[in-house]
C-alpha cells in the first residue's frame, strides 16, 4: 500500500511538472507570436504609412532635379535667342552687301531696251493741229 501511494504521488508529481513546462511552453509560444506579430503590424503599419508617398528627402531631391533641368532649359532658350539674332544679323548685312553689289550706281536708266521702239514716230493726230 505504502508502495502504491509513493507511486501515485511520484505519477502526480511528474503529471504536474509536465504540465508547467507545457504552460510555460505555451506562454512562451503565445509571447513570441505576440512579438512576430506586432513586429508584422509595425512593419505593414509603416509599409501603408510610406505607400504611395515619398519622404521629405525624395521630394527634396525631385525638386533639385526639377530646378535644374529648368535651369538648364531656360539657358538653352537663352542660347538659341542669342543665335537666332545673330544669323538674323548676318542675313540682314548678306543681304546688303549683295543688293550693293548688284545693283551699284547704274544711273537714272535700265540699259534695257524701252517698250514701245517699234513705233515709229508720233503723229498728231486728229484733235491736235
Amino acid at each position: 500500500m505504502k508502495r502504491i501511494m509513493l507511486m501515485a504521488a511520484a505519477a502526480l508529481l511528474i503529471s504536474a511538472r509536465i504540465s508547467a513546462q507545457n504552460a510555460v511552453q505555451i506562454q512562451t509560444q503565445t509571447e513570441a507570436e505576440k512579438q512576430n506579430r506586432s513586429a508584422a503590424t509595425i512593419q505593414t503599419q509603416n509599409q501603408y504609412q510610406n505607400y504611395g508617398q515619398m519622404t521629405s528627402e525624395q521630394k527634396q531631391l525631385r525638386n533639385e532635379e526639377r530646378k535644374a533641368l529648368k535651369k538648364q532649359q531656360k539657358e538653352l532658350k537663352k542660347q538659341q535667342k542669342q543665335l537666332r539674332k545673330h544669323e538674323a544679323s548676318m542675313n540682314l548685312e548678306q543681304r546688303r552687301d549683295q543688293t550693293r553689289a548688284t545693283t551699284g550706281n547704274r544711273g537714272a536708266r535700265t540699259t534695257s531696251p524701252m517698250r514701245n521702239t517699234t513705233r515709229g514716230p508720233r503723229q498728231s493726230g486728229p484733235g491736235k493741229k
